[in-house]
C-alpha cells in the first residue's frame, strides 16, 4: 500500500527501474496489475546500461544499503540528458534514505534533477507466519565489512512491527549482529518513549533474533515459502 500510494503521488505515465534484489520480493506485496493500475507502463531491473523509454516520469526503487546503485541511477540520468530527454526523476529509497546515498548522488552531478522519496518497506511476507527482510548481504556487510547499517534497519523493522502489534517485552540475541540489533532497539525505544513497563503488553511472545547453531542473520532457504504452502495443501 505504501508503494502504491507513493506511485499515485506521481501523476501520469511512468517507468519503474528496480534494484535487482527487490524484483522478486516485490511480487509478494504488489501484482503487475496493481502497478499498471497506478500508472506504471513498464518496469526494468536497474543495471549499468541505460534503458530507453518514452515515459515522462522515471522512478528508481532501490535499497539504501546498496549505495553502489546510485552510480547506475546517475548513468541513466546522464544518458537521458545527452539524448535530450526531458523527464521527472524520483529516487525512492527503501526503507529510508541514507547520508551515504545522498552524498554519492550529489557527487554524481545529478542531485538537482532528482526528487527524493522514502518507502518504509521493512518486511516481505513469504507466508502467513514468515516475514523476511530480504537482505542477503547483511551478514557479510556486518561481519566482514564492519558496516552496522543492517543492524540499524533490522531494529527499525522490529520497531515498525511493535508500532502495530505492541511492544515485544523480551528480545533474545545470539552473536554480535543480534546483540547490535538489541542495543539499537533499546535506544530507539527510549527515544520514542515506549520503553516503560506500563506500555508493554501482558500477552506477547518473546522475539529471538537467532536460533542456536544458526548465524546471527540467517537467509531463508530458496523456495521455503512455496514448499511450506505445498505441505499445507497436502
Amino acid at each position: 500500500t505504501k508503494l502504491l500510494d507513493l506511485l499515485d503521488e506521481i501523476s501520469g505515465k511512468k517507468v519503474l527501474l528496480l534494484d535487482s534484489t527487490i524484483v522478486g520480493p516485490l511480487d509478494l506485496i504488489v501484482s503487475p496489475g496493481d502497478l499498471k493500475d497506478h500508472g506504471v507502463q513498464n518496469w526494468y531491473k536497474l543495471g549499468p546500461q541505460a534503458i530507453s523509454s518514452d515515459c515522462a516520469q522515471m522512478i528508481f526503487l532501490v535499497r539504501c544499503a546498496r549505495v553502489e546503485l546510485v552510480d547506475m541511477i546517475a548513468t541513466q540520468i546522464l544518458a537521458d540528458e545527452a539524448a535530450g530527454k526531458d523527464r521527472i526523476y524520483v529516487v525512492v529509497f527503501v526503507p529510508r534514505k541514507s547520508e551515504q546515498c545522498m552524498e554519492r548522488l550529489g557527487r554524481s552531478n545529478v542531485r538537482a534533477n532528482v526528487k527524493i522519496a522514502e518507502c518504509a518497506i521493512h518486511f516481505f511476507p513469504f507466508d502467513k507466519d514468515i516475514l523476511s527482510m530480504e537482505s542477503p548481504n547483511l551478514f557479510r556487510d556486518f561481519h566482514v565489512l564492519g558496516d552496522p547499517a543492517g543492524a540499524f534497519f533490522a531494529a527499525q523493522g522490529l520497531m515498525s512491527l511493535q508500532s502495530k502489534f505492541g511492544t515485544i517485552p523480551s528480545v533474545h540475541a545470539i552473536g554480535g549482529a543480534g546483540k547490535a540489533v538489541v542495543e539499537v532497539l533499546q535506544r530507539m525505544r527510549k527515544e520514542s518513549g515506549s520503553g516503560s513497563a506500563a506500555e508493554e503488553p501482558k500477552a506477547s511472545r518473546d522475539a529471538q533474533l537467532s536460533q542456536p547453531g544458526v548465524p546471527p542473520v540467517a537467509p531463508l532457504p530458496k523456495g521455503a515459502g512455496a514448499m511450506r504452502r505445498k505441505e499445507e495443501a497436502a
